[in-house]
């Protein structure tokens, strides 16, 4: 690639770049020059085949885990670590994208929704920032299991010898990530309906809308492309799986007419997990599964490969419900929560009471009192029984690694991104 060739390729990222950071802190959009890169962080067994018959009571997880060192990792260096282990920052797996005239053409025309509430700011937003829920971090996960499992055919890593994984398990890599944010991205289509929204708004809506399911639909069409450059069908029957079992995941419970999640007295934390294994911990673990697959070793390793993944996506899960209760600075209270989380559902199986201030909101959690919802949950035991739930995943990841691999610098940025997650 010549150098005038790159240098327009930068600039077209700057430019993406430098709109998208405009866009999600509800500035003015403008095209600016910045040589600064756009993407630079700003700061089971048996008859039980998902495992959930192996969680312990929550009365009995604490004392678990209570020898655990209280000193807390940290993520961002645990990440930064890991990237220099497989070679590369992660944070520019979509880069291919970005540089799309289809992408920039989106990120120009996203302009219109500053001053919007749609959710696709939000995920725009979570795109750029860096943060534990960060996109980008799932392809690291991908690319640090290939290395500490080592590749069976060394012929195909020399073009890859330095980072240990060959260029297949690299854009798997890649695939899962664009999956993964696509599947985000389709998550904010809002449902449309006059009595909800007016005139303005809800043109706003409609062209948000649009613009959602355009990109999405772009990331999975470039996805569905590089699984067929793989020529391997298992991993492409993988893949395709997880992608049904997110849109299997959106038709478990009860919604509201924004298609909100709500809780009913029947619910259990079976639920919860049969919900975020085929929303979160599916295309993690079959991901995992599916680069031991491609580097030629057995199906005992893959499945411990998926055991892996599925682990470490229901921590990630866990963690993310506990962000308003454990997070005050960003999510104060009064914020809209997932009514289905963790803790919500932990708390429901002691008192019903939550379950009068949904009927309260009627069809649109909207009108929900999530500031009372939050009082009441902070006053119980829940917050903690979600704490020791997310270690309880967490130990069960890292006693996959530990168990399966031999030590090396990629099974220690593994255990450092694990014992991030947990929390104390």
């Amino acid at each position: 690639m010549t150098s005038s060739v790159v240098h327009s390729s930068m600039k077209k990222v700057v430019r993406v770049g430098c709109v998208l950071r405009r866009l999600v802190s509800g500035g003015a959009v403008r095209v600016c020059a910045s040589s600064t890169s756009p993407l630079t962080p700003a700061t089971g067994g048996g008859g039980d085949p998902l495992g959930y018959g192996n969680i312990p009571p929550y009365s009995r997880m604490k004392s678990n885990y209570s020898s655990v060192p209280q000193q807390k990792p940290d993520w961002n260096r645990a990440v930064s670590d890991a990237e220099k282990i497989v070679g590369y920052p992660t944070s520019y797996l979509t880069l291919r994208s970005l540089l799309s005239d289809e992408m920039s053409n989106i990120a120009v025309h996203m302009r219109k929704l500053v001053g919007s509430s749609h959710p696709l700011l939000k995920t725009a937003k979570r795109l750029i920032y860096n943060g534990r829920n960060n996109m980008q971090t799932r392809g690291l996960i991908v690319l640090l299991i290939s290395k500490a499992a080592g590749h069976l055919n060394p012929e195909e890593l020399e073009q890859d010898q330095p980072a240990g994984v060959s260029l297949s398990q690299r854009s798997l890599a890649e695939i899962t990530e664009m999956i993964h944010t696509a599947h985000l991205i389709h998550k904010g289509v809002v449902n449309l309906s006059p009595t909800v929204f007016d005139g303005t708004t809800l043109q706003d809506m409609e062209f948000g809308n649009k613009i959602a399911i355009l990109s999405g639909d772009y990331l999975l069409a470039n996805a569905c492309t590089g699984l067929a450059t793989l020529r391997n069908t298992k991993v492409v029957e993988l893949i395709s799986t997880a992608i049904s079992d997110f849109m299997e995941a959106e038709f478990i419970g009860d919604r509201d007419n924004q298609g909100n999640p709500i809780p009913n007295e029947t619910i259990t934390m079976q639920d919860w997990n049969e919900k975020n294994f085929l929303a979160a911990g599916s295309l993690m673990a079959k991901s995992c599964q599916a680069t031991l697959l491609l580097a030629g070793h057995s199906e005992a390793m893959q499945k411990k490969g998926f055991e892996f993944g599925k682990e470490i996506a229901l921590a990630w899960q866990v963690y993310s419900d506990l962000q308003p209760f454990t997070d005050l600075y960003r999510h104060p209270p009064g914020t809209a929560i997932d009514l289905t989380s963790a803790p919500v559902i932990l708390h429901l199986l002691h008192d019903h009471s939550l379950l009068d201030y949904v009927a309260a909101a009627g069809n649109s959690m909207e009108n929900c009192d999530f500031k009372k919802i939050h009082q009441v949950i902070m006053s119980g035991n829940a917050v903690e029984e979600a704490k020791q739930l997310c270690q309880f995943h967490a130990q069960a990841a890292l006693n996959v690694v530990q168990d399966t691999f031999e030590p090396s610098d990629a099974c220690t940025a593994l255990e450092n991104i694990i014992n991030a997650l947990k929390i104390y």
